[in-house]
């Protein structure tokens, strides 16, 4: 692209940086970060977002919350996504309690957590094994009118029946259907599997 004469833009610097965090490349994707700031091009909010994905994604949680904190700074609002992001890579490597915090302090920033960061929230609580508190979350989000969507089932289903709960799973199960959801693959077969050994 350069040999021809065309510049690169931020949005080709962007799917650079995607690819590179996907694979782990994180120096070089650092290094394209500071050519492409050298040629006087800013990150968009496109930008800020593969780049906070990719630091939680390679375990950069320091990172991802230095630039996450930044982002208010360079104008960026920090959407609900974001906080997804963010609530995800932290509970990933086991700080469920900045997690819940981060989640907790959403309201205080002028954002009602959406679907999408309710279930990042609850699948956290399920990898960490809180059942109960994922169950009380969920229960929360109907409360607030934010419905729980197929995923969001899913993982608490599939937590239930991992923890052998499955009365429990089969309640949520039922109110899955009554929404018109319909499992996935994986719940259905684990069902089949508690059915075999009971």
């Amino acid at each position: 692209m350069k040999q021809n004469g065309l510049k690169p833009t931020t949005v080709t610097y962007t799917i650079l940086l995607r690819g590179l965090y996907r694979d782990g490349r994180m120096k070089t994707a650092q290094r394209f970060l500071n050519e492409m700031q050298s040629f006087g091009l800013s990150p968009n909010e496109v930008t800020y977002t593969t780049m906070l994905d990719g630091l939680c994604k390679n375990g950069k949680m320091k990172e991802a919350i230095e630039l996450f904190e930044s982002m208010e700074g360079a104008g960026i609002s920090a959407i609900n996504y974001r906080y997804s992001i963010l609530i995800h890579g932290l509970s990933q490597v086991g700080r469920l309690e900045d997690a819940r915090k981060l989640f907790n302090g959403i309201p205080n920033k002028g954002f009602v957590p959406d679907v999408v960061t309710y279930t990042t929230m609850i699948h956290g609580l399920c990898c960490n094994k809180m059942l109960l508190e994922a169950e009380k979350l969920i229960m929360e989000m109907e409360e607030k009118g934010c419905l729980p969507n197929a995923r969001t089932y899913d993982i608490v289903i599939r937590a239930l029946l991992i923890a052998k709960e499955t009365d429990k799973a089969l309640h949520f199960l039922r109110k899955m259907r009554e929404n018109e959801f319909a499992p996935s693959d994986f719940v259905v077969f684990l069902f089949n599997v508690h059915s075999f050994s009971r």
